[in-house]
């Protein structure tokens, strides 16, 4: 295979390394706060703050308006002196309909919905202000990713210390959505306070002639936000309708583990999109790093998936309790649909970079069809089960429907025969753990990665080069 050219692939790993720090750390934060959370509250009241969670995550990708999911990025990325004349003009816009979006999240809360599920919603939505005011989108455009780990980090951890010191029951129940709104303003507040020390002027500004054009173009990203969130979050609601809050609690633990890597994994895609889309002239060069893109996520997320799938029972039991063990299979399951996702990551950002937003709305909107009649067929009989492997399914057609858009674009065929080492190498790994019939976390965990990582470096997947780091060869 082509070698990839060591500028770009230099670029996007010190984005990744970046971000995808900064969003570890963050989401070891979240992680703890959820776990903490669960404990305090029981899977019935930790359901209402999972299906408060999950409305809210669609309202965000309506005030986002495709933004931050890419194409904000991108306009940066294609043309940084347009930034003090668009900048100003989409961040008072979004920043306007945020508020208005949730005045009347409170609103339905407060009148609407019954307790405890309406008030607590209504707290949650004031943190869609500062969605609105978030910056996040010009920094990772300039490929300025630290300062977004910085304040995520930052953020999250602000939210743990609220909720450690003001959450001890179910009666502190909407003291959560409230520390999750102090932690996000606090994020949302540094960025822009970068924004400023960067000399980048950002004024109140109503300006339709900048903003139309990539209002326009937004609409295809903030529908796909939308469909994806309701592939992944209407298992939500199917569950509180037909199986009560204590399954949709279930599901909401197994998913701290799925969302975790979800998150972490999609911070290469953010990583990849600025540098793909400076490729846009140099289709050899676009090509390699899309190939090598793949197969890196593929290397880094098998072992993960494999291994997680096989421990999911005891991940349960030790992070959470043995009140949960309802959510041990359900997480199993959901694991494979992390791989599916993030693989699916990268054609997903070479459509984008290609400016082909409407193809990826249209393999969203096909695979969210799916979804809907996978759920009504699965989770009334099979519950958590069910629910979960609809998820499955629907990733699988979400990832096929991305490659053919994705070649139909200029992305030549995928080379798949770069994939067969991690595969292998995720094979003896799970034998290994099979064979030893150990899974007690401290234990399997190292002794996985380890069987994992020389069986990958035999087979010529990492490579060591004097006074440098290993490499990985894939």
């Amino acid at each position: 295979m082509s070698a990839l050219p060591q500028a770009p692939a230099q670029t996007v790993t010190q984005n990744f390394l970046a971000l995808g720090a900064g969003e570890a750390a963050a989401r070891l934060l979240a992680f703890a706060s959820t776990v903490y959370i669960a404990r305090r509250l029981g899977a019935e009241y930790y359901g209402v703050i999972g299906f408060a969670a999950a409305v809210l995550l669609y309202l965000n990708r309506i005030v986002d308006f495709g933004i931050d999911a890419g194409l904000g990025v991108r306009e940066i990325a294609i043309d940084r002196r347009a930034i003090e004349r668009i900048a100003p003009a989409v961040l008072t816009l979004r920043l306007s309909f945020a508020v208005v979006v949730a005045a009347l999240v409170v609103v339905a809360g407060v009148v609407v919905l019954p307790p405890p599920d309406g008030p607590i919603l209504a707290v949650y939505g004031l943190t869609l202000v500062m969605a609105g005011a978030s910056t996040r989108w010009i920094h990772l455009g300039l490929e300025r990713a630290s300062r977004v780990a910085i304040a995520r980090t930052a953020g999250e951890a602000i939210m743990l210390v609220g909720v450690v010191g003001l959450v001890r029951g179910t009666e502190d129940l909407a003291r959560v959505p409230l520390a999750q709104f102090v932690g996000d303003a606090a994020a949302a507040l540094l960025l822009l306070w970068w924004v400023g020390r960067s000399a980048i002027r950002m004024p109140v500004t109503v300006d339709w002639t900048a903003v139309r054009p990539l209002m326009n173009r937004a609409w295809p990203l903030m529908l796909t936000a939308l469909l994806g969130l309701l592939i992944y979050n209407s298992d939500l609601i199917f569950l509180r309708v037909f199986h009560g809050r204590a399954a949709v609690g279930y599901y909401a633990a197994a998913y701290t583990l799925v969302s975790f890597l979800i998150n972490l994994g999609s911070a290469y895609g953010v990583a990849l999109l600025p540098t793909l889309t400076g490729l846009h002239g140099d289709r050899a060069e676009r090509q390699a790093l899309y190939d090598t893109a793949l197969a890196r996520v593929v290397a880094l997320v098998l072992p993960i998936t494999v291994g997680g799938s096989y421990l999911a029972a005891e991940f349960v039991n030790q992070v959470f309790d043995e009140g949960y063990a309802a959510a041990a299979a359900p997480l199993a399951i959901l694991l494979w649909s992390v791989l599916l996702l993030l693989v699916r990551g990268i054609p997903v950002a070479g459509l984008i970079a290609a400016g082909r937003e409407g193809l990826v709305f249209r393999a969203t909107a096909w695979a969210a069809a799916l979804n809907l009649v996978l759920n009504v067929a699965l989770i009334p009989r099979y519950g958590t089960v069910g629910a979960a492997t609809a998820t499955v399914l629907t990733e699988i057609a979400r990832l096929v429907l991305a490659f053919l858009f994705a070649g139909n674009v200029g992305f030549g065929p995928t080379a798949w025969g770069r994939l067969w080492r991690p595969s292998v190498a995720g094979l003896a790994m799970i034998l290994g753990l099979v064979a030893t019939g150990i899974t007690t976390l401290w234990i399997a965990v190292p002794l996985g990665a380890v069987v994992y990582g020389v069986a990958l470096a035999m087979l010529g997947g990492i490579r060591w080069t004097r006074g440098a780091l290993p490499q990985l060869h894939v």
